[in-house]
C-alpha cells in the first residue's frame, strides 16, 4: 500500500471529523516546516510564502488574500510546537466526546464556523475599535484555535453535566472547562501580547454556543426568504389557442381574468403580440393597468 493510500484509509478511517481535522492540521503543519526548511537550504524567506495563507489584519492586504479568511484555520507558527501540540490535544481529549453524540457532519461545520467566526472578530475588531490601530498592520491571524474553542464550548453547552479526570486527578464538569476556558481569555485580553489569537478564541466561543442552542432548538437562525413571484406569467405547458373570454369578469370587476391572462401571454410566447385580436389586446391593457 502507498503512503498515500494510508493516509487516505486513515483519513476515513471511522468517519470521524476529530480524526480528519488532526489529520489535516499535521499535514500542514509538516508541510509549512518542509517549506521552511527548504527556504533555508535555497536562501530565501518561506515566510514571504506561507504569509499568504494567514489572514492580515489590514484590509488592504487581505482584498489580494481572501482565501486567508479560511485557509488561516489550518496553519500554525512553525517556530515551535506548542500552538499545534494544544489545539490537537484538546481536539483528541475533548472533540471526541462531542463526536458521541453529534454526526461528523455537525462536528465539522462547529470547527470550520468557529474558525470563521474568529476570522471575522478578528478582521473586524482590528478595522474598527481605535486601540488596535498601531498594530493594524504588522498582525496576523493563524491556527486552529478558534474551532478548538468551538469545539470545547460546544461541548460544555451540549453535555454540560458530563464529568472528565483530567490527568486522572479530579472530576470536572464540561460545563466549568468551557467556562473556564473562555473567562481566561476575557481576563487575560487587556495585556495579552496576542489579542488577536484571543478575540478568535471569542468569536468561536460565541459560534459553538449558539450552533448547540440552535441544534436544541432553543434559538433559530435567520433565514432568508425571496418575493413571490408575479402572478403574470406565461403558462407554456397550455394548448395553443385562447379560450372564451369571461365578460363578467371585464365587467364586474374591470380586471381579466388570470387564466385568460395567462392563455393571452401564451398566444404571445408562440404567435408573437400581432396575433391577438383587438378584444385580447384591450384585455391585456386592462390587465397591465
Amino acid at each position: 500500500m502507498s503512503l498515500w493510500n494510508r493516509l487516505q484509509e486513515e483519513y476515513y478511517k471511522g468517519n470521524s471529523a476529530i480524526r480528519q481535522i488532526i489529520i489535516i492540521n499535521l499535514g500542514v503543519f509538516i508541510s509549512s516546516i518542509l517549506v521552511a526548511v527548504f527556504g533555508r537550504l535555497m536562501v530565501f524567506d518561506a515566510s514571504n510564502i506561507l504569509k499568504y495563507f494567514y489572514l492580515p489584519s489590514d484590509l488592504s492586504t487581505f482584498i489580494w488574500q481572501p482565501w486567508s479568511f479560511l485557509t488561516n484555520i489550518f496553519f500554525h507558527d512553525t517556530g515551535g510546537i506548542r500552538h499545534i501540540f494544544w489545539n490537537l490535544i484538546t481536539l483528541y481529549f475533548i472533540g471526541r466526546l462531542l463526536q458521541d453524540f453529534l454526526s461528523s457532519r455537525q462536528v465539522w461545520k462547529i470547527f470550520l464556523y468557529g474558525g470563521l467566526a474568529g476570522s471575522f472578530l478578528f478582521l473586524f475588531s482590528y478595522n474598527i475599535f481605535p486601540a488596535f490601530v498601531e498594530e493594524k498592520l504588522l498582525s496576523r491571524l493563524l491556527g486552529a484555535s478558534g474551532g478548538v474553542t468551538a469545539i470545547v464550548v460546544a461541548t460544555g453547552v451540549h453535555i454540560p453535566r458530563y464529568n472528565v479526570r483530567p490527568f486522572n486527578l479530579f472530576n470536572i464538569e464540561m460545563r466549568w472547562i468551557a467556562l473556564i476556558l473562555v473567562l481566561l481569555d476575557l481576563v487575560s485580553f487587556p495585556n495579552s501580547a496576542n489579542a488577536g489569537g484571543l478575540l478568535a478564541h471569542i468569536g468561536g466561543a460565541i459560534l459553538g454556543a449558539l450552533y448547540i442552542l440552535h441544534l436544541q432548538g432553543k434559538i433559530e437562525f435567520p433565514t432568508f426568504k425571496f418575493a413571490p413571484r408575479s402572478n403574470m406569467k406565461v403558462n407554456r405547458n397550455s394548448k395553443r389557442g385562447t379560450p372564451p373570454l369571461s365578460k363578467k369578469t371585464v365587467e364586474n370587476t374591470g380586471k381579466p381574468a388570470q387564466e385568460e391572462i395567462d392563455a393571452i401571454l401564451d398566444k404571445i410566447s408562440q404567435s408573437g403580440y400581432d396575433s391577438l385580436t383587438k378584444k385580447e389586446k384591450d384585455l391585456l391593457f386592462k390587465a397591465s393597468k
